[in-house]
């Protein structure tokens, strides 16, 4: 009867999980127990029971909305550690409904530049524990050591970036166009400090099946500098010297004891550099005798700058004028040209592949190579065919997802998507012999033996199913089946206490 009734607890537990994701349900099993005796062993009626675990045993595999979920179909473990830094104990669990936990507070650049304290957060089980895998570098995973926990928050891949040091470009050039005409192609490309910059190809005909091309470049603009020059010995009560910068007028006029052209330049620049109709817009300084510099405070903005001495006194002496700069907006840098030949039949004869080393505004570098073997020349209109590189910028990831190789694919707000960790599976030689614990997990035993991680694809021993789960492998109908069947043997056991003791009573009753 007791055998019988731990069998009718482990046929509860399995229909209380029938809808726990990846739950393994447990059979119980029967063996006869005997007595021993000096002579012989005798049966003495008795069971056992003996539970066998069904962990390697497939659940269905079912769609699911969340971007989190990812079911395993066939062999191994999603692999789980209880603490972030990996020192935790190592768990396994079937069960992919993942979800992201916050852990840590981190620092991050805000709106302006400001520093904004936030969360961190992390691939977790339902438990709380941190999934594990291993991270993507450059492009590439190393699947040999031992896997560390996901942190999948926005902010994990800002600071990285891989410069662009290759492309491939394919376009045609027209046959028919004229010397010198300027057909233009923009080329994106990733910078020494990870920012996503333009590159300007300027291809132009030189002579028959002859080109050359050329590439600009965005440059930080120029401030520009204006250089006021007053002139004037004798400084006399009256004068009036004034400065227009962009339709904004000062003026000063002296009372005369200013004592000589440079007091007058200095009460010029004091009035302009507290002036706020002035120093929005520029600021000014002292040169050498007479002389005020006036540089635009953005770089880039056109001043237009004009100045004017009127006398006041009885020497007409004083005098003033301006040398202006241009600002530069935009500023931009071109390479030296780069000869291209072309056969007679369209095609490139040299170079084929076209070196560019460039610089950008803010001083980021970039040394690309373009292979332009497949370009050609035929008669046409000027047509660009397609242009691909490497490389990726630094960009906030916005979400992701999971392939069928187990890949975390990240989503990043510069509209590319890249993968960023591969999930690790743990797989044992013999994984029935895991040790069940709280929340559908598992840990090490000596039965199962020690793990070992493998990545989806390797060996055929499984592939992932991204957006879905695994059901238990419970069936309710088999549970009802076995649970009937369990109750019969019950009441029969209790029948056979009953009948071996009205014999007793029987037995006890001869004496009188």
């Amino acid at each position: 009867m007791m055998s019988q009734a731990h069998a009718l607890h482990n046929i509860g537990t399995n229909v209380a999980n029938v809808n726990t994701g990846g739950y393994k349900r447990t059979d119980t099993n029967f063996t006869t127990v005997l007595s021993r005796s000096l002579q012989h062993l005798s049966d003495i009626g008795g069971v056992r029971p003996t539970d066998t675990s069904t962990i390697t045993q497939q659940g269905v595999v079912v769609g699911s909305t969340s971007q989190t979920d990812v079911a395993i179909s066939g062999r191994g473990f999603f692999v789980l550690n209880s603490k972030q830094d990996g020192t935790g104990i190592s768990l396994f669990t079937r069960d992919g409904s993942f979800e992201i936990d916050t852990v840590n507070d981190i620092s991050v650049s805000g709106i302006g530049g400001t520093t904004v304290t936030t969360k961190d957060g992390y691939l977790t089980d339902k438990n709380g524990y941190f999934v594990q895998g291993w991270p993507y570098t450059n492009g590439t995973v190393t699947t040999s050591g031992t896997p560390s926990s996901l942190r999948v928050d926005q902010f994990t891949f800002l600071d990285q970036f891989e410069a662009t040091t290759s492309g491939i470009l394919n376009l045609n050039l027209p046959a028919s166009d004229t010397l010198n005409h300027i057909n233009q192609y923009d080329i994106s490309l990733v910078d020494s400090a990870g920012a996503t910059q333009t590159a300007k190809l300027n291809f132009s005909k030189t002579g028959t099946n002859a080109w050359q091309v050329t590439t600009t470049t965005s440059q930080s603009p120029v401030a520009q500098v204006d250089t006021i020059t007053l002139a004037g010995p004798t400084i006399e009560a009256g004068d009036i010297y004034s400065v227009t910068i962009n339709g904004k007028t000062t003026t000063y006029t002296t009372n005369g004891a200013e004592g000589s052209i440079d007091s007058v330049r200095d009460a010029l620049i004091n009035q302009m550099n507290t002036d706020p109709q002035f120093n929005t817009t520029a600021t000014a300084a002292a040169g050498a005798t007479g002389e005020i510099t006036i540089t635009a405070v953005t770089a880039g903005t056109v001043l237009t700058t004009s100045v004017n001495a009127t006398n006041g006194g009885v020497t007409a002496d004083n005098t003033a004028g301006v040398l202006t700069t241009t600002a530069n907006v935009p500023n931009t840098q071109t390479t030296a040209a780069t000869a291209i030949t072309f056969n007679a039949l369209g095609k490139v004869t040299a170079p084929a592949t076209l070196p560019l080393t460039l610089s950008f505004a803010g001083g980021s570098t970039s040394a690309i190579t373009l292979d332009i073997s497949n370009m050609t020349q035929f008669y046409g209109d000027f047509l660009p065919v397609s242009y691909s590189r490497d490389g990726f910028a630094s960009a906030s990831m916005e979400s992701f997802t999971f392939d069928q190789s187990g890949n975390v694919v990240g989503n990043f707000d510069d509209g590319t998507f890249r993968n960023v960790y591969k999930l690790s599976l743990g797989v044992f030689a013999n994984a029935d012999g895991l040790e069940a614990r709280n929340g559908n997990v598992y840990a090490i035993s000596p039965e199962s033996g020690d793990v070992t991680y493998v990545s989806a694809g390797v060996d055929g021993y499984a592939t992932f199913t991204p957006n879905a789960l695994e059901l238990s492998n419970v069936d309710i109908a088999e549970e009802f089946t076995k649970m009937m069947t369990t109750q019969t043997a019950y009441n029969a056991a209790s029948k056979v206490f009953n009948t071996a003791d009205e014999m007793l009573m029987v037995a006890r009753d001869l004496k009188r």
